[in-house]
């Protein structure tokens, strides 16, 4: 095909793109909301969420739409939801359908570890041991980690600060930072009743967040795992004299009602509530706010799509043909026998060229205009269009070069 041009060696450039997008996540008295959005977020998207996939998120079922659902059918692959247990999977029958559910969501989360004792380091009972675990494996489970991160610094030593004190937890999905938390852009900020009485920042891009407001300015009040996603806060410092509900019942240890002042290892304490009777009170005097920028590594293409001079100057559109032909029939000038068909070679075509003078033509030149260009793979399919803003006029003694962008 005469209008097909095979992209060179030196035409294709493949790239990676590297973006870091902002996120803040503000948590206030049971509610989450991210970069100050709610309303565009869906209306079966729950609050402080991201979809994964924005599978069902703008579905009304009080309106009657169903949602769409996962579904697999019971057969020999022994394939099944993570949900479904092995024990529930062979209580199935045979070609019995098996149903999940979308949206799927995600959000930040937050755990708080109390003080406790190590019992591996005081030669503890195995039960001791055991309960130690149970209570304490999301965190346990981090100690390779923290303790590779010691050449950073000191702070990330997991025997001396983590197994045995207090810590908070908080756990970023990976769908918001992609390839690492940037290093330098985390900020948490406390406030209470409208007012900052807390904030701090990695300032020193190494993950050790220093204070630089409140009662710790200049000290370290936790660490930031860039590549994990996970932020551990330690400091226990009273940080205002007020007081409000951040202990949830497994922090609290009981169903009494109990508050406590601000403090670093409350931050993200927004879900916390105490329920009695017709009374449930969340932390509603602190707002807390969490900001950092995520890294995304996109691939990208550059291609450079060139018009030679004296190229791509022909049209296969009809008006291309002088009226003057059109009246004459030059179909009849064409013969074709079973080996070839011949059109003849000096049809006249339209002269395109405006002058700038009135009552005035300039010579006749063959002009075309690029509108669009396409991509074809090697078995001539088309795979893309690339569209320019404006036609651009193709003289024959012109060339142009486009350059094409594609993201994967």
């Amino acid at each position: 095909m005469p209008y097909l041009h095979e992209f060179s060696e030196d035409d294709i450039f493949s790239n990676r793109m590297i973006t870091h997008p902002s996120y803040k996540f503000q948590l206030y008295s049971g509610s989450a909301y991210i970069n100050n959005d709610r309303a565009n977020m869906g209306i079966n998207i729950p609050t402080g969420s991201t979809s994964l996939y924005e599978y069902n998120v703008n579905r009304d079922t009080a309106a009657g739409n169903e949602l769409i659902y996962p579904y697999l059918i019971k057969d020999g692959s022994g394939l099944a939801f993570p949900n479904v247990t092995r024990d529930e999977y062979n209580a199935l029958e045979p070609g019995e359908v098996i149903v999940g559910s979308y949206p799927l969501t995600s959000s930040l989360a937050r755990q708080y570890f109390a003080a406790t004792t190590d019992p591996f380091a005081n030669n503890g009972t195995e039960t001791e041991k055991d309960n130690y675990v149970t209570a304490r494996k999301n965190l346990i489970s981090l100690k390779n980690t923290m303790n590779y991160y010691r050449y950073l610094s000191n702070d990330y030593e997991f025997d001396s600060t983590y197994s045995e004190n207090i810590v908070n937890l908080i756990s970023i999905p990976s769908i918001f930072f992609d390839a690492g938390i940037e290093k330098g852009t985390v900020k948490l900020d406390f406030y209470f009743t409208g007012s900052l009485i807390a904030s701090a920042t990695d300032e020193r891009r190494n993950g050790q967040l220093i204070a630089t407001r409140g009662t710790t300015s200049g000290s370290t009040v936790g660490v930031v795992l860039y590549n994990e996603g996970f932020i551990l806060l330690t400091d226990t410092t009273v940080l205002a004299d007020e007081v409000d509900n951040y202990l949830g019942e497994s922090e609290r240890g009981n169903t009494t009602k109990s508050e406590d002042h601000p403090r670093w290892t409350y931050f993200g304490a927004y879900a916390n509530k105490y329920v009695g009777g017709s009374e449930t009170t969340y932390a509603s005097g602190s707002l807390f706010e969490l900001s950092f920028n995520g890294t995304n590594k996109v691939p990208t293409m550059s291609m450079f799509a060139t018009a030679q001079p004296g190229d791509l100057n022909n049209s296969l559109n009809p008006t291309w043909i002088s009226s003057s032909e059109v009246n004459t029939p030059w179909r009849t000038r064409t013969s074709f026998t079973s080996g070839a068909y011949v059109e003849p070679n000096d049809i006249a075509l339209v002269n395109t060229v405006q002058s700038q003078y009135c009552y005035f033509r300039d010579e006749f030149s063959k002009q075309t205009f690029v509108t669009k260009i396409g991509l074809y793979d090697e078995d001539r399919n088309l795979i893309g269009v690339a569209k320019v803003a404006n036609p651009v006029l193709k003289k024959e003694q012109e060339d142009f070069t486009f350059k094409l962008k594609m993201d994967f």
